[in-house]
């Protein structure tokens, strides 16, 4: 079997995944012989369910893949290496950051996980393959447009549902902070810097997640990659070996911590980013835990700016990356018409063909969302959501690296008042715990690795 998911689905996100990564896809059977469907059908006799579909579609993917040999398209304009320090070298220039002070990085820390614990928690009752204008309707049927606080369970407005499972994240329903796979993630790397600092490799964050995490709390790269460990596939080749999400946003959504630990320090959170990212990923999805981690680096210094932040996410990866272009699209388009809506619009047209999980699409909701909400975090986080796709990792994302920026003090009460200082997650080492005893934590781990 190909892991946790079918040979067609498998193949339908290869074909994707591919063409965005500049192989020549034009001799690849995209719609079947009818042209009703706009699946990429390997054969008319694949239509068919059951054991021999399955057949067919693995030697439909053997044979999309044989393009991996091929060089990609002669005008592809991107150059997008893996290894760290060609990554780097192909960065563009930091920004310049003054240091914090240990009792602002406190505060500043506190506002990162609190504003990321918070947003996740604002954005999971609408996390069900909406899009921007569903969000809308969603809203403008529940009374709460423009949103402004938690979102309701119900829309009685509309026809369109919420997650069931959410209810506890809804407005008037919160009491805690629910298990996600977003805050785990943040778990799983302090406890990865608690007990191997940045001296881990890509087997170690493996087992990390195998000691601490169910399988099924895991999606998309991270759950093929979790999957391949378990059967001992060889960790090297892990990232690629049949994970056509290995572009995903499993690293935008895991890596603030490694930001954390490094308050200015970009090169240092990048590091850890990568190494952490390098398990399952590569290219774009892992320049997307290395772009967050540098964004919260430089949130966490002494006068931070939106442009000061962006700057230096982009400091850390390639400047003709797919990734790097995209911000350097979205803040163009932003000054050119500062405005949310046309901009979100021009993110849907450009990269709307994209997976619900893909890092790109997802990021560019994320850097529209820290523009339009110009370092005050309750614009930021609204703006995460109402921009859809996957909206609890976009808002957690944009709410950590806010927080960072503004700190505790700078986020509205309103926020972080009902999750009563309890976070509820599936990781075996920490379980039930309460968020500012993880904000203790990932100080107390920055300072034994700045004195080491």
């Amino acid at each position: 079997m190909p892991g946790y998911t079918t040979w067609k689905h498998i193949y339908k996100q290869e074909l994707i995944q591919m063409e965005d990564e500049g192989y020549d896809i034009s001799d690849i059977p995209v719609m079947s012989p009818d042209g009703d469907s706009v699946l990429p059908f390997p054969g008319w006799e694949a239509e068919n369910e059951g054991e021999d579909s399955e057949k067919a579609w693995e030697a439909a993917y053997n044979r999309l893949m044989e393009l991996e040999k091929q060089p990609l398209r002669a005008d592809y304009p991107y150059v997008e290496p893996n290894d760290f320090e060609e990554i780097l070298t192909a960065a563009a220039p930091a920004p310049e950051l003054a240091p914090l002070s240990e009792e602002a990085y406190k505060k500043r820390i506190y506002g990162a996980f609190f504003g990321r614990v918070a947003a996740v928690v604002l954005g999971k009752p609408v996390e069900c393959g909406l899009n921007a204008d569903a969000i809308r309707s969603y809203l403008e049927g529940a009374n709460a447009w423009p949103l402004t606080d938690y979102i309701p369970a119900t829309s009685p407005g509309s026809d369109i549902k919420s997650r069931e499972d959410c209810i506890y994240s809804t407005k008037g329903n919160i009491h805690f902070a629910q298990c996600d796979d977003d805050i785990n993630y943040t778990l799983l790397a302090l406890h990865l810097a608690e007990t191997k600092g940045l001296d881990f490799t890509a087997a170690d964050v493996g087992r990390n997640w195998l000691d601490n995490v169910p399988y099924h709390w895991f999606w998309c790269a991270s759950r093929q990659a979790y999957y391949h460990m378990v059967c001992e596939v060889p960790v090297e080749q892990i990232p690629t070996l049949l994970n056509p999400w290995r572009e995903c946003i499993d690293g935008q959504i895991r890596c603030d911590l490694w930001g954390y630990i490094a308050p200015g320090n970009l090169r240092k959170a990048a590091l850890g980013a990568y190494k952490d990212c390098s398990f399952s990923l590569v290219k774009n999805g892992t320049y997307g835990g290395m772009f967050v981690a540098g964004c919260i680096a430089a949130a966490l210094s002494a006068n931070p700016t939106v442009d000061t932040i962006l700057d230096g996410g982009l400091a850390v990866i390639p400047e003709k990356s797919r990734l790097a272009e995209m911000v350097r699209i979205v803040r163009g388009w932003y000054r050119e018409t500062p405005d949310y809506d046309t901009v979100c619009r021009k993110i849907y047209e450009r990269w709307g063909h994209m997976q619900f999980a893909a890092t790109i699409n997802n990021m560019a909701i994320v850097v529209l969302a820290i523009l339009e909400g110009n370092m005050d975090y309750s614009r930021t986080i609204t703006a995460a959501v109402c921009g859809g796709i996957d909206t609890d990792c976009n808002a957690g994302t944009a709410g950590s690296i806010i927080g960072a920026a503004v700190g505790i003090d700078n986020i509205d009460r309103r926020w972080y008042i009902p999750l009563e200082d309890t976070l509820k997650t599936t990781v075996a080492c920490y379980g039930q715990v309460k968020i500012s005893d993880i904000a203790e934590k990932i100080i107390a781990v920055e300072k034994k690795l700045r004195e080491a």
